[in-house]
């Protein structure tokens, strides 16, 4: 990792996160005459230096270990939604790039590019961050006010992974961006789950149930925002039960048009503490909330937004967690 002081000169500064020295290497090689180059291998690395010294612009590798170039996507819109993002990716697919674009980068690369595309979409993205005359920033302001995630602390979590995945999701949450939704079957719904389980590393302690759901059965969502709301619901009602040893399990129920997606773990409940303070929250928004808590609220917004019901608690032996019911599409033929 390497930092930039202050350039006398008044160069823009670019952060290059990528975990290739090579590629590092050739990037810098082909703007520093113009900008001041700072570097990063990791998403965590390039966060740090990001809250350190803000950069005038970034470019992101997608491929990156422990947390992919996506999320890290997600988790710099969290902090800033004005600085220009360039992705950078291996492959060349639209539906890579349109994802890109939809959650916050400014500009696509495929590799490999040359000298002098490289320059001209940097030159591009930060000819048009300059020329903006509204700052996005205002609304992120405000809901960390509400909700002040960035002073979390990291043992609060299951791991550096899950407070990453947590604070995408909940700026994502919170945003007023424009949503896309899409017409899903519930398998693609499960299968953007398990990735990010996979990227949380939770395998382990999660078991799916799926009994008596049509692969017919479609529902009409937000896909990122649902599937990040369950991925991190999940991660904390493991971390809410964690003194229990078996895994949370996580059932997908089929009633009639709408899907049940239930969280429980036999013997277990979400701690009063969280129930308490939920119940709370919808008495006076502005309470501060422990991350176990403010997840609660978060999904519930997600769920809400896609016209669905959120439940939480139980003091039922089955140990319910928390139950969801979304709204179906027609079964087709």
């Amino acid at each position: 990792m390497t930092t930039g002081a202050k350039d006398p000169l008044n160069k823009p500064r670019i952060l290059v996160v990528d975990d290739d020295p090579g590629i590092r290497m050739a990037i810098r090689s082909m703007l520093e005459n113009e900008y001041t180059i700072i570097e990063a291998e990791t998403v965590q690395q390039s966060l740090e230096i990001f809250d350190k010294d803000q950069p005038d612009l970034i470019t992101l590798d997608i491929q990156l270990p422990e947390v992919d170039g996506m999320q890290g996507l997600v988790s710099f819109r969290s902090r800033s939604g004005r600085v220009p993002i360039i992705l950078i990716s291996g492959y060349r697919t639209f539906e890579l790039a349109r994802e890109a674009l939809r959650l916050g980068a400014n500009d696509y690369l495929p590799k490999p590019f040359s000298v002098q595309e490289l320059r001209d979409t940097v030159k591009s993205a930060l000819t048009r961050t300059r020329s903006a005359d509204t700052d996005v920033t205002k609304e992120a302001s405000n809901f960390t006010v509400r909700l002040p995630l960035q002073e979390l602390m990291d043992d609060r979590f299951l791991s550096p992974q899950h407070r990453s995945y947590f604070l995408a999701f909940a700026q994502n949450a919170f945003s007023d961006k424009k949503r896309t939704f899409e017409e899903i079957s519930v398998q693609e719904l499960i299968k953007s789950i398990t990735i990010q389980f996979d990227a949380l590393r939770l395998q382990k302690d999660v078991s799916y149930s799926i009994p008596h759901v049509s692969h017919k059965l479609r529902i009409k969502c937000d896909m990122y925002l649902l599937a990040g709301a369950l991925a991190n619901l999940t991660a904390t009602c493991i971390l809410e039960t964690r003194s229990n040893g078996s895994p949370v399990e996580l059932v997908f129920e089929q009633h009639e048009q709408k899907l049940r997606v239930l969280l429980r773990k036999k013997g277990a409940n979400l701690s009063a503490h969280s129930l308490a303070a939920f119940d709370h929250w919808h008495k006076q928004p502005q309470a501060t909330l422990d991350p176990n808590t403010t997840i609660l609220i978060l999904v519930e917004k997600a769920v809400t937004m896609h016209s669905g019901e959120f439940m939480v608690g139980s003091a039922s032996p089955s140990g319910r967690l928390v139950e969801i019911m979304l709204p179906g599409l027609h079964i087709r033929d």
